[in-house]
């Protein structure tokens, strides 16, 4: 009830036209939080779609979302965006078409990410929780902000509290409210919309407000108060996103998104202190992870590092949607604000990031298919499929524990993973080994994904160590020889996700966790 109420609020918003302004310069930024490149640039999911283990209503979502190509798809779900970008500006970040964009920083979720977008860099030494807490580094909009051009028009409004403490707006001395914070902005409409934050709260905690509410406020901002430099953060799509039987509900609250950004747009372009002076900046602070991992995204999820941009309005050149582009990165974000701005901004690890530029063509640190070893097949005699493991409970920290503990249950298991094998939901460490049988040689991407802590060995040879609390991800190019590649890894859990995946791209397959034909145990 309340999400048509406010629905009917926005529509009245939208009526309103802003007074004239100046020539300056005009920027609005607006991220979605956690939408991925897969139903921005191919639409609905089929095979989560047809899943009622991740939908409400199979037949309704289908009919609602589902389209027979890609284009027609994406266009369902984001029609204002794909009605109006491709006209407007450029598009980056469909690997489908080899443009590539994601993350610098080695967590993949929502602090992060907005610290590496607005601050410049990857601080993963110091940013690693989503905790609102003031971030020590300087964010581009405090730069902005100190600019007599701009000082006093920079503002900020976001559904997530975090993010404010990202961008640091009140040491940055520019006005910011997120969460359940009132708004900056007094006006009948936005004290109406906080009223009803307050008495009718989204069911997402007292960390996050309803994205219908935020999409009001900065209405009302652009209305009465004309920032010059306006950025806005959505959040509903990570909060349904994290649903494993709310997929449908994170595709409703990426279309309710596109809505709120059309009337963004519509009403910035239907008043003279914005109408040709604006340029728009669109986002999201990380991915999600892939097939029914969805619900996901971190370090350990793979897919969720992978992410998307677009830009339109005044000054962008009219391109679409971009190929064979990339690899861009999301710190890239404060090196194009302040470009589009004027202002010298030098992020403080002291490096300066280039702003993007669709025509940019690199391979990416790490992709490029050169081995960066070589393993030859060895002499071994399998004995039958599977992988043998042995499993120990305690309150690990470390592989080397699980290694020194004494050994509850042992036996044989078809493929890495800890769902057939654990014995309760936390504190317990497997070891795998087992022999993995490539077809053809020839080099192949790796990769290893844990949560928590993991190590691996290919043939006896420590390839990855990731041999900590929370565990992550590892990946590198490698050439297989024909035949038998022994593997063992270790693996603790201490609470939490519990994911492990060894997975393989290259001639003849594909694959995030090696399938059970693949592996045999001697």
């Amino acid at each position: 009830m309340k999400r048509y109420l406010l629905l009917g609020v926005l529509a009245l918003a939208a009526l309103v036209s802003c007074s004239r302004g100046d020539s300056d310069p005009r920027l609005v930024i607006i991220t979605y939080d956690g939408l991925r490149w897969q139903e921005v640039y191919t639409g609905a999911d089929e095979a989560l779609l047809s899943n009622p283990r991740h939908v409400r209503d199979v037949a309704a979502a289908k009919e609602k979302y589902w389209r027979d190509t890609p284009q027609a798809r994406r266009e369902t779900l984001l029609p204002f965006i794909w009605s109006y970008v491709p006209a407007h500006g450029y598009m980056v970040g469909n690997r489908e078409l080899d443009s590539r964009m994601q993350v610098d920083n080695g967590m993949s979720f929502s602090y992060p990410g907005y610290s590496e977008m607005f601050c410049g860099w990857a601080d993963d030494a110091r940013i690693d929780n989503n905790d609102p807490i003031p971030n020590p580094n300087v964010s581009v909009l405090e730069v902005v902000n100190r600019d007599p051009r701009y000082k006093g028009r920079v503002m900020m409004y976001a559904s997530w509290e975090s993010i404010r403490f990202a961008l640091n707006n009140e040491r940055g001395g520019f006005p910011g409210s997120a969460g359940h914070e009132p708004p900056y902005t007094k006006t009948p409409m936005a004290e109406l919309a906080q009223q009803i934050d307050e008495q009718d709260p989204t069911g997402f905690g007292e960390s996050e407000r309803s994205d219908a509410v935020t999409c009001i406020f900065a209405l009302e901002a652009l209305r009465k108060d004309h920032p010059k430099v306006f950025y806005v953060g959505f959040g509903d799509t990570d909060e349904y996103g994290h649903d494993s039987a709310g997929y449908d509900r994170y595709l409703d609250a990426a279309q309710w998104t596109d809505g709120y950004i059309r009337r963004i747009v519509e009403q910035c372009e239907a008043d003279p202190f914005y109408k040709g002076k604006t340029t728009y900046l669109l986002l999201c602070d990380h991915g999600r992870g892939r097939g029914e991992k969805f619900t996901s995204h971190g370090a350990s999820s793979r897919g969720s590092g992978e992410t998307w941009f677009m830009a339109f309005g005044k000054g962008v050149p009219v391109l679409g949607e971009t190929s064979g582009n990339g690899v861009f990165f999301n710190k890239q974000l404060a090196a194009t604000i302040a470009d589009i701005l004027g202002v010298d901004f030098t992020p403080d690890n002291g490096v300066k990031c280039d702003p993007i530029d669709p025509a940019f063509q690199k391979e990416p640190e790490g992709a490029s298919p050169e081995a960066s070893a070589v393993f030859e097949a060895v002499q071994a005699t399998p004995k039958g499929q599977g992988l043998r493991f042995t499993y120990s409970e305690g309150n690990f920290m470390s592989v080397g524990e699980v290694a020194a503990a004494p050994v509850k249950a042992r036996g044989f298991t078809p493929v890495f993973g800890t769902e057939a094998v654990k014995q309760r939901e936390d504190h317990f460490g497997l070891i795998f080994k087992g022999l993995m049988k490539i077809a053809e040689a020839g080099v192949y991407h790796m990769s290893l994904v844990s949560d928590d802590g993991s190590k691996l060995w290919l043939d006896g040879q420590l390839l990855w160590d990731i041999d900590r609390d929370g565990g992550g991800a590892r990946d590198a190019w490698i050439r297989l020889g024909e035949g038998y590649h022994r593997l063992e890894v270790q693996y603790f859990e201490n609470y939490g996700g519990e994911d492990l995946e060894v997975g393989l791209d290259g001639p003849g397959i594909s694959v995030d966790n090696l399938p059970a034909e693949m592996l045999y145990y001697e």
